[in-house]
């Protein structure tokens, strides 16, 4: 029975608990019509908050206009609320400059994933099924996928379930009969143009015929072996990233390049493939091409590459560094006793009025928190980043300097400089934050009040992704 076969997928693999509230994608086709009669088949024993969403694509204007009519009347028999998102994938492919089916999936994601934050749902349950998973390892084999790649669709990642994970297309064709259930046929999946369509219509359907009537069974059992592996290399590059990978408190990506340039290549490609999904969470799995410009990057010199998602890559002094390549302007004021959060840096900024000068040695360099002499500034305060031409005369110096000649002085690369902040108050740079205070606000023999500045670092959020 497939409802019992469904549950136990929910069950086995934590997919749904009692009380969630859940977001089903439906098109109208056997998959999700299958796919919202079971859970609203579960929906009282689970207590299960359920809605759906019919994402339209504006690729066939009267086929989705018959689907979305279809859905409504499905949800409304089934008690169901249901959403009606809309987007103008041809036009945004051409846009983006990427086909229609990466174009329909990437909105399709955001689009679910963004709904799910509006109205609170825990989950987003996708109708994706065996098949789809044969299709899909195909797909990428032909494309020239590596390991990571063979493990195919996931049964879950972040909100995303998939409770069909384990059911055929013929038991979901057999479960539409039993239960006498409609559903809408979408043409263009019969139009072996697209390269999925191929795959399912034709190259599969020849492979049963002439080479293995068994090849779902034979592609999921290397999927299942590539994953069992994957796991044991996963191992190896946690191990590795802890040692030479580190996240700046602006986000950006820092590899040591002398030890990664010992590593054999596969290594180096998965790292690689790390950083690039630690820098951007809306990069989609980097393919080939772009892992091995970065390897060359690291491996035979050069200064920087563009990469996917306004991403660059930096080759400079023994690192590698992955950055977005904007950076925003900001300037906070500061008030005492209050926290300010630097925008776009995982940095906290304080300041508040010490009044017990007792002598203490008040640190002043190379630190992160800094006393300075009360009556020789000029608030309001405000830190932001550095500007071209910013000047301050450094702690024990006569003249002014440049903050950017002092930074190479100190051997700060450009492209982290626009993690340092700088704190001023009306008279111009007070602190270089983590590196110097100017002289003119320094503490000497005659000082009786201090304001004390405090700079701490933020931990990184956890990512999170569909």
């Amino acid at each position: 029975m497939m409802l019992e076969k469904v549950k136990k997928t929910i069950r086995e693999n934590n997919l749904l608990s009692v009380g969630d509230s859940v977001l089903v994608a439906l098109s109208g086709g056997p998959d999700s019509v299958v796919l919202v009669h079971l859970l609203s088949q579960l929906r009282n024993r689970m207590k299960l908050n359920l809605s759906a969403v019919y994402i339209n694509h504006q690729i066939r204007p009267r086929a989705a206009k018959k689907e979305e009519r279809f859905c409504q009347q499905l949800c409304e028999k089934l008690g169901l609320d249901l959403t009606i998102e809309s987007k103008d994938i041809p036009t945004l492919a051409q846009t983006k400059k990427k086909s229609l089916e990466e174009t329909a999936r990437d909105f399709r994601y955001t689009a679910l994933e963004n709904l799910a934050n509006r109205r609170g749902h825990n989950k987003i349950a996708l109708g994706h099924h065996l098949d789809d998973r044969v299709e899909t390892i195909l797909f990428r084999i032909l494309r020239g996928t590596g390991r990571t790649g063979l493990q195919g669709i996931p049964i879950k990642r972040g909100k995303v379930v998939r409770p069909l994970y384990h059911i055929t297309k013929q038991e979901i064709y057999s479960y539409l009969k039993k239960h006498r259930l409609k559903f809408c046929l979408d043409q263009s999946n019969t139009n072996s143009d697209f390269a999925r369509n191929y795959i399912r219509n034709r190259l599969l359907v020849d492979i049963r015929k002439n080479l293995n009537p068994a090849v779902n069974a034979a592609i999921l059992n290397l999927s299942e072996t590539a994953g069992q592996e994957e796991l044991f290399f996963k191992q190896v590059v946690d191990r590795m990233k802890k040692k030479i990978v580190r996240t700046t408190v602006g986000g950006k990506i820092e590899l040591d390049l002398k030890p990664f340039m010992s590593y054999q290549i596969w290594l180096r490609r998965r790292l690689l493939r790390y950083c690039l999904a630690e820098a951007s969470e809306r990069l989609p799995a980097p393919d080939k091409e772009v892992v091995d410009r970065l390897d060359t990057l690291c491996m035979k010199g050069g200064k920087a590459v563009s990469l996917p998602d306004s991403l660059r890559a930096v080759r400079t002094a023994g690192k590698l560094v992955i950055t977005h390549q904007e950076s925003r302007p900001y300037a906070e004021q500061l008030k005492p006793g209050e926290a300010c959060q630097l925008p776009g840096l995982r940095l906290t900024i304080r300041y508040r009025l010490v009044t017990n000068v007792d002598g203490t040695r008040y640190k002043e360099k190379r630190s992160k928190q800094v006393w300075l002499d009360k009556e020789k500034l000029s608030p309001p305060f405000v830190v932001r980043n550095i500007r071209p031409g910013d000047k301050f005369t450094p702690l024990g110096m006569n003249g002014t300097k440049k903050i950017g000649n002092y930074l190479t002085d100190r051997k700060v690369e450009r492209v982290l400089r626009d993690e340092v902040p700088v704190v001023c108050d009306q008279q111009g740079v007070v602190w270089l934050v983590g590196f110097e205070i100017a002289d003119r606000v320094k503490i000497n023999s005659t000082t009786r009040r201090l304001i004390k500045f405090e700079v701490s670092e933020r931990r990184k959020s956890p990512a999170h992704a569909v």
